[in-house]
């Protein structure tokens, strides 16, 4: 158990690949992602598994994609029954250390799964600073910019840090897990100074803009947007969204940095597996839109930045084009640490690319979302307008069909999107890496959609479920074979057989 390595593992909530310097951002400064980049690897294309934070962090911890076991909603976490990463870690004999919001163990879990759980301010006074009221034409944006420095998330993002980096510091008997989760880049738009003002609005990017009147998008999307009152935005504020978002990243990546510097001086360097990542992206203003959706795939929702350095492994050379999965991490995670799972799950181990034994990993990535309009229970409840957030989930209650079920397949140069109750998307994404024109029902390109159908319909008969490890014996005289007794060690059996002890 001693030479088992320790895991660190910081989640932003809301990023994007592309808003990092390793994935060839040259103007945004996130000089500590960089650094387990340049010290590990840093891939170009990891995709979440759903573009909303408790089903994507769900797959992320269970090695599950969200149709598995129906964990595809913002109030189906996983419990007591079902396997989870820091409760495999904990079982192990790792200390598990969990900082920061949740969104993806239920509460009854939670104590099963970690040893110490670390939240909120610490007691320092903070505050929120709402600039709009709900009549202005920006309330529903997100855009908020310049806020106190004690404004509540950012307190509470340092607080989850500055903890992070005390217990590393600690002498320690045994290896430990961390999950040090951060609230930032999430919207509302805001930051304090010096990070507001850090970038130039006239050279951040300008955002992409979308097909005129959203034509072949879901129709989702201009319903938002009206709602969202982004016909009304002018570029100049689209602009700041842009610089705001950053300056949140780069806020927050300072942050990783307290926890790298806390590895460094404790010795522990060497000897820890450092994760950086999110749970998924966020529009900031692509497709003149804000926040996310729960059942579009667009990139800049998808596409997540991935960095990891892995002790025994080489740096890559460069930045990995491989295409990576959330799921990815727990198998990974487990080969690297001796970590018997004890339960079907579907990603696959990195470990062969960070060797550089290999480049590919994957032909095809997925994501999914989005529910039947007969699942009230899937859908997010009705809110006020006077809300900041009344304008996607409130229209899932009063629409349900707009939150219609979808699922996306995609490799380097093709994207498609199949759906129950709207438009189905094929991108070119060699010649159109912004997803701007849909190509679906052209017949130039069936062959696509049939071999991309095709592949995606294999995937789900392969992942379509999970038999547990542990037999149910038929009859008093049957034993367990080595494959069912052998999982009995793991709590989420234990709690469904405790004879199995």
């Amino acid at each position: 158990m001693a030479d088992r390595p320790n895991v660190v593992l910081f989640v932003t909530d809301q990023a994007r690949a592309k808003d990092t310097g390793y994935w060839g951002n040259s103007l945004i400064q996130t000089p500590n992602t960089d650094l387990i980049a340049a010290e590990g690897a840093g891939f170009r294309n990891c995709f979440v598994q759903n573009p909303v934070s408790t089903p994507s962090r769900v797959a992320m911890a269970s090695g599950w994609y969200c149709h598995v076991n129906g964990h595809r909603t913002m109030h189906h976490m996983l419990r007591r029954h079902e396997p989870n990463m820091l409760r495999h870690f904990k079982e192990a004999g790792y200390y598990v250390w969990w900082g920061g919001k949740n969104d993806m163990l239920a509460m009854e879990t939670i104590g099963d799964s970690s040893h110490e759980r670390v939240g909120g301010v610490g007691g320092r006074e903070t505050c929120r600073s709402e600039p709009w009221e709900p009549t202005d034409r920006l309330f529903h944006t997100f855009l908020w910019g310049e806020v106190p420095e004690n404004d509540g998330r950012s307190v509470a993002d340092d607080y989850v840090a500055e903890q992070a980096a005390e217990f590393i510091r600690k002498p320690k008997s045994e290896p430990f897990f961390m999950l040090v989760n951060q609230t930032f880049p999430h919207p509302p738009y805001a930051v304090s100074e010096p990070w507001f003002s850090m970038y130039d609005r006239a050279e951040v990017p300008f955002p992409i803009r979308p097909p005129e009147d959203f034509a072949g998008k879901p129709r989702i999307l201009p319903m938002v947007h009206r709602r969202m009152r982004m016909d009304q935005i002018t570029d100049d504020e689209l602009r700041e969204i842009v610089a705001v978002y950053w300056a949140m990243i780069t806020k927050t990546d300072r942050n990783l940095g307290w926890v790298i510097e806390a590895l460094k001086h404790s010795g522990q360097w060497d000897n820890t597996i450092l994760v950086s990542t999110s749970d998924h992206g966020d529009f900031a203003g692509d497709y003149n839109l804000t926040e996310k959706m729960q059942n579009t795939f667009e990139d800049c929702l998808t596409n997540v930045p991935f960095a990891i350095r892995m002790p025994g492994c080489d740096p890559l050379p460069g930045p990995s084009e491989a295409l990576v999965e959330m799921i990815d991490l727990l198998p990974t995670l487990a080969e690297a640490c001796d970590l018997p799972l004890g339960h079907t799950q579907f990603g696959r181990s990195l470990l062969p690319v960070l060797r550089g034994e290999t480049e590919a990993h994957k032909p095809y990535v997925f994501c999914e979302g989005g529910a039947l309009e007969e699942e009230p229970h899937t859908h997010e409840s009705d809110r006020p307008w006077d809300t900041i957030y009344w304008c996607r989930p409130a229209l899932q209650a009063t629409e349900p069909w707009v939150h219609g079920k979808a699922v996306m397949i995609r490799n380097h140069d093709w994207k498609y999107v199949r759906r129950l109750y709207d438009t189905d998307e094929l991108y070119d994404l060699v010649n159109d890496p912004d997803e701007v024109t849909n190509l679906y029902g052209d017949p130039e390109y069936d062959h696509i959609v049939a071999r991309m159908t095709s592949a995606m319909a294999t995937w789900f008969i392969e992942t379509g479920d999970q038999v547990p490890h542990r037999w149910d014996l038929r009859s008093p005289s049957e034993e367990h074979p080595h494959w069912s007794a052998g999982v009995a060690h793991h709590g989420f059996v234990k709690d469904a057989d405790p004879s199995l002890e």
